[in-house]
């Protein structure tokens, strides 16, 4: 039995009226499987004081399948219903998801997102069977290509400092496919359920069809890409969640507030859910939540948001920086602020990407952060001295090399020069800020 997020009030009547199954698999967007799992716990244990006795909880990095099919085949002590949760199990792991995982991984590292990076690491780890002493990157391409099922990516440097979990290996096998498959066809007992959480399945697998058979699957799968049809699945996801916590807690938004809330957190379910939570508290006693009082609470700092228009342009990513640039703009923020933020920027990578193409110290793109800091780092800072923009923490001045790197000198001179062509254009001339600062950025980026 099949459900999705659009049709999983289907499940939960079913609950409501006393069914139940003896396992549900929940794959896809995290936190949608975090916030399903719950409804279905709340609903096959409805006593709140039964929860605390009748869930045990398995991460999946310490997933032991006999055990779980041990409990599974015991009757509770208290005489009650009995569930267990497996988050992040890796049972459905594969060559097949390989490459999803991966770049899930990579994702997750580039958003200094480091434990996500390790579990998701841990996870590809586990696919090709390795342990948590092996490295990858000295898996050369046809290794690679035989552990995960996919060719081997050109860039793999920065696994080397993240630690992988223990358990990453043999925690998908055939064995304990069919040890579990045993156990749910030859049936266990009716007061005990089984839930599974995971982010990528191969559906192939003959476990995912036996669970089909005897139990309910509910896809939560939320396509990451930029397509038009990505982008509005995705607004979707974040609508239904906000929508849903404000009705919770008896509000309702007027005009504009869930586009507002959208530009503001993008595709994070978990902040989204939380900025609802903030705006309801906020507004006390009113049941309208209005988009001034979206603007007071959710609204960024000058310098959060100042700070991340400098990471979007340095890592040429233009519609990112098109829609900061629009935010700042419409929160009242002066076009001179950003050409000084900017100034700053330029300057910055300029340094940086003058260094890099100096022959002593030598410096090598793509190097692993280790290195960079015990070795290129240490020689850089003994030639240069004190100066502004080798100063800080040595992971922040590493990604500011990383993204010099995306820029030519030419290139960087060039945008110097534009951007004081772009102020003197805001000082003198009558055209809009936005205008302006758009051409920059498309300039500069494109």
């Amino acid at each position: 039995m099949k459900f999705t997020r659009q049709n999983i009030g289907k499940l939960y009547q079913e609950l409501d009226k006393g069914g139940s199954h003896p396992v549900y698999l929940l794959f896809g967007e995290r936190f949608l499987c975090q916030q399903v799992s719950q409804e279905i716990i709340n609903r096959l244990l409805p006593e709140e004081k039964n929860r605390e006795q009748g869930v045990t909880k398995v991460e999946g990095d310490q997933e032991d399948v006999g055990k779980t099919i041990n409990k599974l085949r015991t009757f509770s002590l208290f005489g009650g219903r009995q569930v267990i949760k497996v988050v992040d199990s890796r049972l459905f792991l594969s060559k097949a998801v390989g490459k999803n995982v991966w770049a899930k991984a990579k994702k997750a590292f580039d958003n200094d997102e480091l434990d996500q990076t390790a579990r998701l690491l841990s996870e590809l780890a586990g696919i090709g069977g390795l342990a948590t002493d092996d490295t990858l990157q000295d898996l050369n391409a046809s290794q690679w290509k035989k552990f995960f099922g996919f060719a081997r990516p050109d860039d793999i440097s920065w696994t080397k400092d993240i630690t992988l979990q223990q358990g990453s290996a043999d925690k998908g096998s055939t064995g304990s496919d069919g040890l579990l498959m045993q156990s749910l066809e030859n049936g266990i007992p009716e007061k005990n359920n089984l839930i599974i959480q995971c982010e990528t399945v191969d559906k192939r697998k003959k476990l995912f069809k036996v669970i089909d058979a005897v139990g309910v699957i509910v896809d939560l799968a939320v396509d990451s890409g930029m397509t038009a049809a990505a982008r509005k699945n995705q607004d979707g996801v974040i609508r239904d969640l906000v929508s849903q916590t404000f009705k919770e807690m008896h509000k309702k938004p007027g005009p504009r507030v869930m586009d507002l809330i959208l530009e503001r957190v993008g595709f994070h379910p978990v902040a989204a859910v939380r900025e609802a939570e903030k705006l309801a508290l906020y507004t006390g006693d009113d049941e309208l939540i209005s988009a001034e009082h979206v603007n007071e609470v959710t609204s960024q700092s000058r310098e959060e948001a100042l700070f991340e228009l400098n990471d979007a342009v340095a890592s040429r990513n233009l519609a990112r920086t098109l829609l900061l640039l629009q935010r700042l703009l419409h929160s009242g923020l002066h076009g001179l602020v950003i050409i000084a933020a900017m100034r700053n920027l330029l300057r910055k990578l300029l340094f940086l990407r003058a260094l890099q193409e100096q022959d002593e110290p030598s410096y090598q793109p793509g190097q692993q952060y280790g290195s960079f800091q015990k070795g290129y780092l240490a020689r850089i800072k003994a030639q240069q001295g004190d100066t502004e923009f080798l100063k800080g923490h040595p992971f922040v001045i590493y990604k500011g090399f990383q993204q010099a790197e995306k820029f030519s000198l030419p290139a960087l001179r060039k945008a110097l020069a534009r951007l004081v062509e772009t102020e003197y254009k805001l000082k003198s001339s009558g055209a809009r800020d936005s205008l302006l600062l758009e051409n920059f950025f498309f300039a500069t980026l494109v």
